[in-house]
């Protein structure tokens, strides 16, 4: 119970949520990814890259859309990021603050485990979808942005992902802007927001279970230094 408190007491005072740790890396490749990493709680992690100049130089990234079966490659050049994530939880990742990027898309992945057949791969490296937000996908009915929360004056086609009960483990992001419209532009500034909200780990209460009769036909009180002052025969 105490320690329960305690951890309560310090969620509080420093508050539910922090920024999500990172290390270097350049975004150009799986290789040279930019490492976020995520603990219990509810973290937040954001940056803006630009990918129409350089250095560091992007890429496109080649992949297997959600319903094909032969690769292709992104309009934009993308920004590959490697995730690590110490719990489970709900994870929300969007490309909301880019600046004059008015279309994207994310694919979140893991590694696939050896025994699994991947859904793509690059170089030494095979991957298992998790979730997509592909070309045209703001199109579908399902999604609502403005409901979702996206700041105004943002382009609705912008690409949101929400994951619910994302387990423990490594994971790859990959973004990557496309032309859509006429004013619109493939490569520019894109904003990457990543939204961990892990299970804090903090222990349940244990559950108290009422007390048994006690049948025993000798009972005993002991005093607070443990010395047994009186007997009780309990009557039959």
């Amino acid at each position: 119970m105490t320690k329960r408190i305690i951890l309560l007491l310090m969620l509080v005072l420093f508050g539910w949520e922090s920024q999500a740790q990172t290390t270097g890396g350049s975004g150009t490749s799986y290789w040279d990814p930019i490492q976020v990493t995520f603990s219990a709680g509810k973290s937040t992690f954001a940056d803006v890259h630009d990918t129409s100049t350089g250095p560091p130089w992007y890429y496109t990234c080649r992949y297997i859309p959600r319903d094909g079966d032969t690769y292709k490659y992104t309009q934009g050049r993308a920004i590959f990021y490697r995730m690590e994530t110490s719990a489970a939880g709900d994870v929300i990742i969007h490309n909301w603050n880019s600046y004059r990027m008015g279309f994207s898309t994310i694919f979140l992945l893991r590694p696939a485990k050896p025994d699994e057949m991947e859904d793509w791969s690059e170089g030494d490296l095979y991957f298992k979808r998790v979730a997509m937000f592909e070309e045209m996908d703001f199109m579908s009915p399902d999604f609502n942005p403005v409901e979702l929360g996206m700041p105004e004056g943002s382009s609705l086609g912008l690409a949101y992902l929400r994951v619910r009960n994302l387990p423990a483990g490594t994971y790859y992001i990959v973004v990557a802007g496309y032309k859509y419209m006429n004013a619109s532009v493939p490569n520019g500034q894109i904003g990457t927001t990543i939204i961990a909200d892990l299970s804090p780990g903090i222990p349940g209460e244990p559950e108290v279970k009422p007390e048994e009769p006690n049948d025993c036909p000798v009972q005993y009180q002991y005093d607070q230094s443990g010395n047994r002052i009186k007997t009780i025969k309990k009557q039959q």
